[in-house]
This record gives C-alpha cells, structure tokens and sequence, in this order.
C-alpha cells in the first residue's frame, strides 16, 4: 500500500462524499474515514455511503473524543508507506495523486504541498490569507527560513505526505485537545523527518466554513492554546531548535484586550509549567507590539510611495 488518507469526520456527511470523491480510487490508496460517534442519523448516512464507497474504510469511534483521537484512531489502522490527512469539510485537487507518485518516488521523508483557499459552498478563493502559500513563497525566496516555517510553524496536518514509518518509529501522535490537537503531530515530524521536499502546485482545498471549532473562543480554549504551544517551545528549545512560535502569546493578548484579567492570570500559570514565567511572556508581547507597530508605518509608507505593500510577518502574526 502506497498510501493511508485518513480523514476524521463529524456530522458533516454530505461534505464528506465531497471530500470521497475528490480522491481517486486505486488499489495502492488505503481511504480511513473514523466517524467521531455522529448523530444517530449522520451515522446511518455514513453506513449507506459505504455502499458508494466500498474501498473506503469506515470506522466508527464508539465515544466522541474529538479530531485529535480520531486521527490517531486512523493511524492505528494505517498500512501505506506513507500517510496524508484532509479534513472533511475539505476535498483534494483533480489530479493530486499523480503529485504523490512523483514525489514518492523520490524517497522523501516528507512532502510540503501547496493549497487553495476557497469558499465552501461556491469553491472560489476565500478572501484570507493562505499562509501555506505564503510559507512557500518564503522557501523558494529563502529556503533555510522558509523550511524553518514548514518544519516548526505550519501546524495543520493536511498538506503533507509523511513517511508512516517516521510516525511509528517516533510514536507520534495526535494531542487529544479541543483545539490545536494537530500542533503537535507537526512539529515532531517535521523535526524527525530527513530528507524533505517542497511542491508549489495545490493538491487540497482547504475550505473557509463558517461555525468551525477552530474560530471558537472560549476561556478553555485560551488555556489549552498556551498549554500545547508552551509544550512546543519548550521542546524545540531543548532540542536546540532557534525558533519560538509565537502563537503562545495570542491568548495574553485576547485576555488584555478583552479585560479578562482572571483568565489572563490562568494562562501565566499554565505557561509557567514549561519553564515560561510572567517575564518572559511580557517580554515576547513587547517585542510583538513593536515589530507590529514598525509594519504599520511600513505599510503606510509603501502606501504613500505607491509602492508594493509587504506582507506581515508569519512568525509575528
């Protein structure tokens, strides 16, 4: 088996047979749909789709535990030489599996593939910006940065090819959080991954959809936020990895902007428990607020000049 495309699923079954159809059915691509326990009714749906389907495998999780366990539940029951995810809402490009031959047969670790952005409904481009794109641009200009931003800051797990036994060897797996539970299954492959490459062509839609969890705020959301992105510095610093993901500062700053100064407190502590204190927090956050304020007055001066307005930083975002 060439492939596993392990796709978690949660009451969105007619977007999934979007997503089913978009891949090409072939002998050496193993299909894992794991319904994360749906409705009764969605579930009945996703047994008569097996009828549709037959070379996917279904498999059908008997609590729900979220996209985190659901993506390690299909790892569990991956067999292909090298493993890719999608998400549901989401569905491939015409075409994608022949980006994944040729690269497959260069013996990478791993593949960093290009994406569209699109509107769920009409499959025009979303009006947001597509920060793999971005990433991949950065890499064909400056490629030691660009692949830093690949390996440590790209943190959805769609997009990439990883070769399975990289995941086996390393135990990697999914954190089981409500939010951000794929943080870590991409920074640990793309740090124990070799040999990498990177394809500028788009093999995934990923589809812009309105009530995701990922825009869900929430004060648990804030906590689990800087817990997985406090693991995650702490890791790359103790394996001498020169990068610090910012993303740990952005529930600081919603709780002072929003005057939750109790959840705010919260999150200190929880950053405190991988070695990040109150200091260093306040520290980054005013960087943060300088490197912003100078790319302000950038763009206003590009803008007066006529001139081509820089994109803002990804780190810095």
């Amino acid at each position: 088996m060439s492939y596993s495309i392990i796709i978690p699923h949660y009451n969105l079954p007619a977007l999934l047979e979007r997503c089913l159809k978009s891949i090409p059915r072939r002998d050496d691509i193993q299909v894992v749909v794991v319904d994360d326990m749906s409705s009764e009714e969605n579930r009945r749906k996703l047994i008569e789709m097996q009828e549709t389907f037959p070379y996917a495998q279904f498999v059908f999780c008997e609590k729900n535990g979220g996209g985190g366990a659901a993506r390690n539940r299909g790892l569990d029951e991956a067999k292909g030489d090298y493993i890719l995810f999608s998400d549901a809402d989401d569905y491939f490009c015409k075409g994608f599996e022949f980006l994944l031959d040729k690269y497959s047969a260069q013996d990478n670790d791993i593949v960093y593939f290009n994406a569209n952005f699109v509107n769920t409904d009409t499959g025009e481009p979303a009006k947001i910006p597509n920060h793999v794109a971005e990433i991949i641009s950065i890499y064909k200009k400056a490629p030691e940065k660009g692949e830093k931003l690949l390996r440590y800051y790209f943190g959805e797990p769609w997009c990439k090819m990883v070769r399975r036994s990289i995941i086996q060897e390393n135990k990697i797996r999914f954190e089981e959080t409500k939010v951000h539970n794929d943080t870590q299954y991409s920074y640990l492959v793309g740090f124990h991954a070799k040999k990498l490459a990177v394809c500028d062509h788009p093999i995934y839609n990923y589809t812009i959809r309105e009530g995701s969890v990922s825009r869900i705020v929430s004060d648990d959301r804030l906590l689990t936020r800087v817990s997985v992105f406090a693991r995650k510095n702490r890791f790359l610093q103790d394996n001498h990895v020169d990068f610090i993901d910012k993303m740990m500062l952005w529930p600081f700053k919603y709780c002072q902007k929003n005057h939750k100064n109790d959840v705010y407190k919260r999150c200190v502590a929880e950053a405190q428990k991988y070695g990040f204190d109150e200091k260093f927090i306040k520290k980054q956050l005013q960087r943060h607020r300088i490197k912003s304020f100078l790319f302000r007055v950038q763009r206003k001066i590009c803008k007066i000049l006529g001139v081509k307005i820089p994109q803002k930083n990804l780190a810095y975002s």
